[in-house]
């Protein structure tokens, strides 16, 4: 079954608010990361929850050995009035300072929240993929 993007204004701004963030994270431009994530947000990785304050530390304390780069598609976003969530394929990779390079891909789901104007990261959910695993219904 094909994907059946969202292509409202409200669901591209949405999407352009995680593409940004990724951009802040890659760029370790940590206030317009810190900026974009709501008061009580709260992630999901894997087996851990961090909240902001977890996820700020973890993510400055990573930055001392390189960066990542996301690369974001297959977006499904919905949009309910000051609420919204997407829900995305991300095929990242991680740029260690030595050059070496790594690939992962996750399947992510972020919830946001409008406030004061801007959409807020308040849940992120991701999961994992493992290499040889795909999306495909035909797959399962």
């Amino acid at each position: 079954m094909p994907i059946q993007q969202n292509t409202t204004p409200e669901a591209r701004a949405v999407e352009q608010a995680l593409a940004g963030w990724h951009i802040a994270l890659e760029h370790h431009d940590w206030t317009a990361v810190a900026n974009g994530l709501a008061p009580g947000f709260l992630m999901i990785e894997h087996d851990r929850i961090l909240d902001k304050a977890e996820l700020l530390a973890f993510v400055t304390g990573s930055a001392r050995l390189g960066r990542q780069r996301a690369a974001l598609h297959g977006f499904r976003t919905e949009v309910l009035r000051d609420c919204a969530w997407t829900t995305v394929q991300n095929d990242e990779i991680w740029i260690a300072n030595d050059g070496r390079v790594t690939p992962f891909s996750f399947l992510e789901t972020a919830v946001f929240r409008l406030e004061g104007g801007a959409w807020l990261i308040d849940r992120y959910h991701a999961t994992r993929v493992a290499p040889q695993a795909t999306t495909s219904p035909a797959s399962v």
